[in-house]
């Protein structure tokens, strides 16, 4: 039996609930050299259970370099995946049409082995449709400098050859220009509608594009910042769309804020961060307060409340047994569990894991090569959107809300899995009004026992139990930031 399918058999056998759309994003493919005998070969990570669970893949052939994609459907059920030249159907088999993607020489020479380039494929489902996908995807047009010169788009649709997908429209050009093949992407502020943030490599110009039920439209070519020659690095947005960060080690650290409503940048910031290496990544905490740029030898923490306070921290000089290679700090993920993992931009067994990011300096906890893989990965760092960022209620661009009863009952949806729990539980919930809030647990006496911060922009956190000392019934309350009362439920405590 598929692996996820008897996970998701069991958690249901065990009356564990799980929010609609909890298997999107929860799902990342890695490895290479399939035909190898082990530590070669694939690897899944998946966060069905709500912490990462590594296990060696054996049927795939497909292999990945920097550029992975894969995409799940809400169970968790994998849907298609590509490493930026060929598009695999869920049977782990070529998709109808899904070879020869991003045309090129470079794409030529890579094709056994996929392509070398961060944030360059990106896939999104159409809103208002239940099959169709489009498939943003760049690569090299010259090796020196190394960019792309054309952004593609291809649509797949999931009904094409008997529910196994195929690519119905490939490599259409969006646009000509040099590129710095950084793509990102963020939710309108109606909940439903798709930005689209393509980088210019040569100027401090940002394509900024909208996928709607009506396709996708270009809407703005903004000039900001001051990046110039842009090389390597990696881009991305907060959680909850309202910051986007870019570094690479050329122009070093901008951050923007960004408005959802208008797709437009503003309050441009830069840092300078005086550090050669071209191994650089980013990602931003889930309390939006943290930017960490990862640069090879040294990872930095700024804190964006007051962005000359940073903090350092430097690698150990651990190098994977096999093949002594360096496990250095590379491209980085803000995953499901609210932990960011950062690759090491080698071929090792390993990853870097921030368990707590919202935390400033040590406290983040960083633990450096702690993730151990079961076959060996090659700077393979998935980029995954915020699917679940919802509308902002009551905005001018919340068109979609107009109409809505005012008068509804608030609810977070609480729902708390496993429980009975014994050492810690995973709590899911959806904020109805935008605002962020918090977990309140209270003993049976009515004493509050523990409180966690919640956001809006995300609906899972995993809560240890270690204050709660003693066997019992507990009530776990959601209240928003206003102190308003959402949702409660009361929560079995085993230990």
């Amino acid at each position: 039996m598929n692996k996820k399918i008897l996970i998701y058999f069991i958690l249901h056998l065990s009356n564990v609930y799980f929010v609609h759309g909890q298997g999107y994003n929860n799902l990342w493919l890695m490895g290479y050299a399939n035909y190898a005998a082990l530590p070669y070969g694939g690897t899944n990570i998946d966060f069905f259970t709500g912490t990462a669970n590594a296990y060696f893949e054996p049927n795939r052939t497909l292999e990945f370099g920097s550029t992975v994609l894969n995409i799940t459907d809400s169970l968790g059920e994998l849907l298609f995946y590509s490493n930026g030249i060929k598009i695999m159907n869920k049977a782990n088999v070529l998709m109808l049409n899904g070879d020869s993607l991003n045309p090129s020489y470079y794409t030529l020479n890579m094709v056994n082995h996929g392509l070398n380039l961060i944030n360059n494929l990106i896939a999104i489902k159409m809103p208002g449709s239940d099959s169709l996908f489009y498939l943003l995807h760049e690569t090299l047009d010259h090796q020196l400098p190394a960019w792309p010169d054309k952004c593609y788009y291809s649509i797949i649709n999931m009904n094409g050859d008997s529910g196994n997908g195929e690519v119905i429209q490939k490599n259409s050009v969006l646009i000509n220009d040099t590129l710095a093949a950084q793509m990102s992407i963020c939710k309108h502020a109606n909940g439903r509608d798709w930005w689209i943030v393509i980088p210019e490599a040569y100027s401090p110009g940002y394509y900024i594009y909208l996928l709607s039920p009506n396709g996708l439209q270009f809407v703005n070519k903004q000039a900001i910042g001051a990046r110039w020659f842009v090389y390597g690095g990696q881009s991305t947005f907060s959680r909850d769309g309202s910051l986007y960060a870019m570094y690479d080690s050329r122009n070093d650290l901008e951050v923007f804020d960004f408005d959802r409503c208008s797709g437009l940048f503003s309050n441009a910031r830069q840092v300078a961060i005086y550090d050669t290496m071209n191994s650089t990544g980013v990602a931003i905490s889930p309390n939006n307060r943290f930017v960490y740029c990862s640069s090879g030898l040294y990872l930095y923490q700024f804190d964006l409340q007051n962005l000359q306070n940073y903090q350092t921290f430097t690698w150990d000089s651990f190098r994977d047994p096999f093949g002594n290679y360096p496990t250095l700090f590379f491209t980085q993920e803000l995953m499901p569990d609210n932990k960011i993992y950062i690759n090491t931009g080698n071929g090792t067994r390993y990853l870097h894991v921030i368990n707590y990011p919202d935390s400033l300096g040590a406290a983040c906890q960083l633990t450096q090569h702690s993730f151990v893989l079961p076959t060996i990965n090659f700077q393979s760092t998935p980029y995954y959107p915020n699917v679940f960022l919802g509308p902002v209620v009551g905005s001018i661009c919340d068109s979609l809300s107009v109409g809505l009863p005012q008068n509804t009952v608030q609810s977070a949806g609480l729902r708390l899995n496993p429980n009975p729990a014994s050492n810690q539980v995973w709590v899911n919930y959806q904020f109805p009004n935008n605002r962020d809030g918090w977990l309140e647990i209270y003993d049976p006496l009515g004493k509050l026992i523990l409180k966690r911060r919640l956001y809006w922009s995300t609906t899972q956190l995993l809560v240890y139990l270690n204050e709660i000392k003693s066997n019992g019934i507990y009530v776990a309350k959601v209240f928003d930031d206003s102190g308003m009362f959402l949702s409660a439920e009361k929560l079995v405590v085993n230990k």
